[in-house]
């Protein structure tokens, strides 16, 4: 009977180690390849000291695409960065400043994208996997309960991977410098997308003559309250800011509840708010890659206007 329990337990030991490895193995090729190939400022750029911008841009994709740091570094004579991140909840951008400024310095001016989607805490699972390899990190850690991750992904070596077999290779392979994808990097956060206009979501939309969901969810609304007062706190300047969206989209979106949320907060904190949800060019689809996002020809417009505004608001000193 000992005999049966030792060998058990040597069988588990050796499958934990195994799995304990095998994790590891994985964790640290995501977070190579992701160095490799990302379109975004990366979790280990945040948690470096080479930030350090003069100008710091917080937002969801739109905010990713929207605002060209090399644009508004050539009109600000300013260091920027944009730490947009992709299909995530605002949450998660508050989390990403958090990282950013355990290393780095406080921005002189912070430029909040507002939008429709900006202001919810709903996880629809995308994304969520850059965090695998993160979950060790304290700081991460009290976040990832937007992803209704349990317990089980945490303790239970390789759990967390299960079923997503391609990830696992992929991460093996890069943790051997053989990446699945190739080499990419954005210029200071800033996703370039040159594609052309992809109309089928809001063919879709318009055909069905609906009316597209816009998020006020009050947790969103409490954590963004604390990000402006810690950075009031800290000197920085504010902007709330409103990039371009194809027009036909913008008026199927119910607004009024959104941006008054927005307009008691910049009452509050006396942020400014610049709407470029209809500048001249917004009807034409060529300055846009989808309904929702503007391409680097719009970028380079939007950001040139948004100079011109910064100047005039007298943001920066």
């Amino acid at each position: 009977m000992k005999r049966v329990v030792y060998k058990s337990v040597m069988f588990f030991l050796l499958i934990t180690a195994g799995a304990l490895l095998l994790q590891w193995l994985v964790d640290h090729g995501l977070k190579r390849m992701t160095a490799h190939c990302s379109t975004q400022t990366t979790i280990a750029e945040l948690q470096s000291d080479t930030l350090n911008a003069d100008v710091l841009i917080i937002g969801n994709s739109r905010a990713l695409c929207s605002y060209d740091p090399k644009v508004l570094e050539n009109g600000l004579h300013r260091r920027v960065w944009n730490i947009g991140v992709s299909g995530q909840p605002f949450g998660i951008s508050y989390m990403r400043y958090q990282l950013y400024a355990h290393c780095n310095r406080t921005p002189q001016l912070v430029i909040v994208n507002i939008d429709n989607n900006e202001l919810d805490m709903i996880v629809n699972g995308f994304g969520r996997e850059d965090f695998y390899p993160y979950f060790s990190d304290s700081t991460i850690r009290p976040y990832l309960d937007l992803y209704g991750f349990s317990w089980k992904h945490y303790f239970i070596p390789m759990y967390k991977y299960f079923g997503d077999y391609k990830l696992i290779g992929y991460g093996i392979l890069s943790s051997v410098g053989l990446f699945p994808f190739p080499e990419q990097h954005s210029y200071h956060g800033f996703y370039n997308e040159n594609t052309p206009f992809d109309g089928t979501n809001l063919r879709t939309i318009l055909n069905n003559d609906s009316v597209i969901k816009t998020d006020c969810n009050p947790e969103a609304i409490a954590l963004l309250d604390s990000l402006l007062q810690e950075l009031r706190q800290q000197n920085a300047s504010l902007l709330f800011c409103y990039a371009p969206q194809y027009q036909p989209l913008y008026q199927r979106l119910p607004l009024s509840e959104t941006m008054n949320a927005y307009r008691e907060l910049s009452r509050k904190y006396d942020i400014p708010i610049v709407d470029y949800s209809s500048v001249e060019w917004a009807n034409d689809s060529t300055f846009f890659y989808n309904a929702n996002h503007i391409n680097s020809r719009g970028a380079t417009l939007f950001s040139t206007r948004l100079v011109q505004a910064i100047d005039s608001l007298d943001l920066l000193h």
